[in-house]
């Protein structure tokens, strides 16, 4: 089969074409795990990939359609007023007219919110068009009036009275149309279309399975971990010498794309290295923002390059995490996969992972147990070293990108039969 690609048009081709939709290319969960998709996903495919936010990248099958000023005014609609979906209409439309004269088999959606996009414009569209939809929930903001994660109340509706708007992603600091949104999102989501949807935890599947979108056909398929980059090393020294790491000091790693994002819980592990400041420990942590550390945490800028972050995980004797809400740890994994045990509180989607002995989990928010658990580890060598053992199987069995690629596949095959 041949494509012949001029600009952004695809012609005479017998192969079906795809588009992923996400809010961004290069940054972001999410755009992780749709670029590799875009990317490796089978030859069989054509594959093009549509975005709204980040600079314009020069790729026939790459298609920026969203501006900053349109952002900008999305931003503030969210901010101010809690209607996230109602900017970008230009945008939108730009998109809109990209789907009919690309004449696409199937749309995969991604993240539909982060300012970008108006999705109610897109969504009616969709509606109207014969075109089989795959969207990937990489979180909970399907199911709630506007915040990604409901942490630990478990009704989406009694979220709109507790939540922080000022703490949490979307912010928002006045919820005036929070009972709105919610019906308008319903009442879009739940009626007149049939898209697949694939959640990568048992743990948001479930919070799926209760929502007003348990009518559609729900997926299960992990995040892939590539198993040949993460692994484990024969001699952590020489790594750390590499690095340029004291080899008396034993590591404790964390990290998070935005050190200052509160769900992280980056200020918990801030108090755990306090707690633990008179111990041969060093706490490295990997991501952007500023921190008041003490003198035991070194903080290195977001690492883009995986097979230097790879070395990173594997030098480490110990991975910590501290979030409050998560839909995939995909930094647990890659620690796991590492052979790097992992401490953290216990949250949902973690005890998915934790059904196998590769660490410990603590009650949330327990900075004083984090603590205690981290230093029993520390002192017994044999006991990471099995749990590290365990962690490489666990990943390598369940969450390897061969398993992602090969999930995805054969879903796009079935839906374009």
């Amino acid at each position: 089969m041949f494509c012949h690609i001029r600009g952004n048009k695809i012609k005479s081709c017998s192969m079906k074409k795809i588009l992923i939709i996400n809010t961004t290319f290069n940054t972001g969960g999410a755009a992780q795990i749709a670029k590799e998709l875009f990317s490796q996903i089978s030859p069989n495919f054509v594959v093009f990939f549509a975005y709204g936010r980040g600079l314009k990248i020069k790729n026939d099958q790459i298609y920026k359609f969203g501006n900053i000023f349109e952002t900008l005014i999305h931003i503030f609609l969210v901010r101010f007023l809690g209607l996230e979906g109602f900017g970008s209409y230009f945008s939108t439309l730009k998109l809109i007219r990209f789907i009919e004269r690309e004449k696409f088999d199937l749309i995969h959606l991604h993240n539909l919110h982060g300012y970008y996009l108006n999705f109610f414009m897109l969504i009616n569209f969709l509606k109207k068009e014969k075109i089989a939809i795959v969207w990937t929930l990489h979180d909970e903001w399907s199911t709630t009036w506007l915040p990604a994660y409901r942490a630990n109340i478990e009704n989406s509706r009694s979220n709109q009275v507790e939540y922080n708007g000022k703490d949490v992603y979307p912010r928002n600091y006045f919820p005036f149309f929070k009972n709105f949104m919610f019906d308008k999102k319903e009442k879009l989501f739940s009626n007149g279309w049939n898209p697949t949807l694939v959640c990568p935890s048992q743990w948001l599947a479930d919070v799926i399975a209760t929502s007003y979108l348990n009518k559609f056909t729900l997926k299960i398929i992990y995040n892939g971990i590539d198993t040949q980059i993460f692994k484990p090393v024969d001699d952590k020294r020489l790594l750390k010498t590499k690095n340029g790491i004291n080899l008396n000091k034993k590591i404790i790693l964390f990290v998070a794309a935005n050190l200052n994002d509160k769900r992280k819980g980056i200020s918990n592990i801030i108090n755990v290295a306090k707690i633990l400041k008179s111990k041969d420990y060093l706490f490295i942590g990997i991501g952007r923002g500023e921190l008041d550390v003490p003198d035991n945490v070194k903080i290195i800028n977001y690492v883009y390059d995986k097979n230097e972050l790879a070395e990173i995980y594997a030098l480490s004797d110990l991975f910590c995490f501290a979030s409050s809400a998560e839909t995939f740890l995909l930094t647990v994994a890659e620690s796991l996969a590492c052979s790097t045990p992992v401490v953290g509180f216990d949250i949902k989607v973690v005890r998915e992972i934790f059904k196998e002995n590769v660490g410990i989990l603590v009650k949330l928010g327990d900075d004083k147990s984090l603590a205690e658990t981290i230093n029993r580890l520390l002192d017994n060598g044999d006991e990471r070293l099995i749990m590290g053992a365990n962690g490489r199987k666990l990943v390598v069995n369940n969450y390897s990108k061969e398993l992602f690629y090969q999930n995805y596949n054969n879903l796009y095959n079935k839906l374009l039969k």
